[in-house]
């Protein structure tokens, strides 16, 4: 059977064909940026200030004992 891009070979109707290409869209535009904020890592101004909150947070607890 063959298709004229308006609906799956299943007999699907068009809406259907479109709203799962535009999920795929979707899906593959998400990973795409998901992925390229993982390759980035995390900014050394951002860890540097979670060691300065542990050594706080630390010499809080030693000065409450």
């Amino acid at each position: 059977m063959a298709s004229n891009n308006t609906g799956s070979e299943n007999g699907d109707p068009p809406e259907k064909f479109i709203t799962e290409k535009a999920t795929g869209l979707i899906e593959g535009s998400l990973r795409t940026f998901y992925d390229g904020i993982v390759e980035e890592g995390t900014p050394d101004k951002l860890l540097d200030l979670l060691e300065k909150l542990d050594a706080a947070e630390k010499a809080a607890v030693e000065k409450r004992k």
